[in-house]
């Protein structure tokens, strides 16, 4: 697998709020205590978080900036001290998930909460049909590779469609390359001494939050938007040695192409990166590599409408790595 993907705590903002007056942001603070919030890092080895953001309601505080709610504000709904609002807020600009802007705080990490998610899928739209017309062009020589496989014996090339592009054209097999060669990325962003991106983003009861498609590496490994409901020992989806190379064949032919639709939406990216507000919290780089995931689930739901794919009836696909 081309890299680690660590989804870390499930945080559930459901709090009891001490009562207080008609603050004029009172209302904004009660929606955002009653929203589920999940933190994904992407990450390798064990650059992770060495603390827990659920303490003293961090992570509600940290959006509550992205929505900008005035910190006054949040500090008398939790009923908090000077020191101890103080020591919350030196404590987050030390860990490196907060930071100071000509004299504002702001989140140093990418967040999203339902209306931020429909926006960003809004935008991803011209880049996802870019995607999708290049995967068109490509799909005569990924189904001759496909033939050519153990995954083809007995099975149709439908059968493995959703896997091979979305997961390895897009995601598992594609992200590290997105992150090298077009993010141009050294490194990933310094927190307490380890490398990771980070996120809060807002989830829902009916799968991942915003539905995102991801990996998940295992002895029976997932692909889709549903996978803390699997609990499976085995499947009909093998992937022996050889097709693995062939898989990453697929993944590198397909690359350039990709990148090449990358590059000619940089401008609108970065276009989008400003009028959406992210550029006062984030580098560049951690907007672009969260939103991809918005971007690639774009582009998979998009080839599902063109029959290009299915996804599973329960969004998942089942897989298993071989030695041989």
């Amino acid at each position: 697998m081309k890299r680690t993907k660590f989804l870390g705590w499930t945080v559930l903002a459901v709090l009891t709020l001490p009562s207080m007056g008609a603050l004029a942001q009172t209302s904004a603070l009660d929606v955002l205590a009653h929203k589920r919030f999940g933190m994904p890092i992407i990450s390798r080895g064990d650059n992770i978080p060495d603390f827990e953001p659920m303490k003293d309601n961090m992570f509600l505080l940290l959006v509550a900036l992205h929505k900008d709610i005035p910190v006054p504000d949040f500090q008398a709904k939790m009923g908090f001290g000077p020191e101890k609002m103080d020591g919350v807020l030196r404590f987050l600009e030390g860990k490196n998930y907060l930071h100071r802007l000509d004299g504002r705080l702001e989140p140093s990490i990418f967040i999203a909460d339902a209306d931020d998610g429909r926006r960003l899928f809004e935008r991803a739209q011209p880049i996802a049909m870019k995607i999708v017309d290049a995967i068109k062009a490509s799909l005569p020589s990924i189904k001759d590779e496909f033939a050519g496989t153990d995954m083809a014996s007995g099975r149709r090339f439908d059968d493995w469609a959703f896997f091979l592009l979305s997961d390895v054209l897009l995601d598992n097999w594609q992200i590290d390359t997105v992150e090298r060669e077009f993010l141009k990325a050294s490194t990933r962003p310094l927190r307490h001494g380890k490398h990771y991106y980070a996120a809060l983003l807002e989830k829902n009861p009916k799968n991942e939050p915003f539905g995102i498609y991801g990996n998940q590496v295992g002895t029976i490994s997932v692909y889709g938007n549903n996978r803390w409901r699997v609990e499976a020992t085995a499947t009909e989806n093998r992937i022996s040695a050889a097709d693995a190379a062939v898989l990453e064949k697929m993944a590198v032919d397909f690359a350039p192409k990709l990148l090449a639709v990358l590059e000619k939406t940089r401008a609108y990216a970065e276009k989008v990166f400003a009028e959406t507000g992210y550029s006062k919290e984030v580098a560049f780089n951690e907007f672009y590599i969260w939103w991809y995931h918005f971007i690639y689930t774009r582009a998979t739901d998009l080839m599902a409408e063109a029959g290009m794919l299915k996804v599973p009836p329960d969004g998942n696909f089942l897989y298993e790595m071989l030695d041989r």
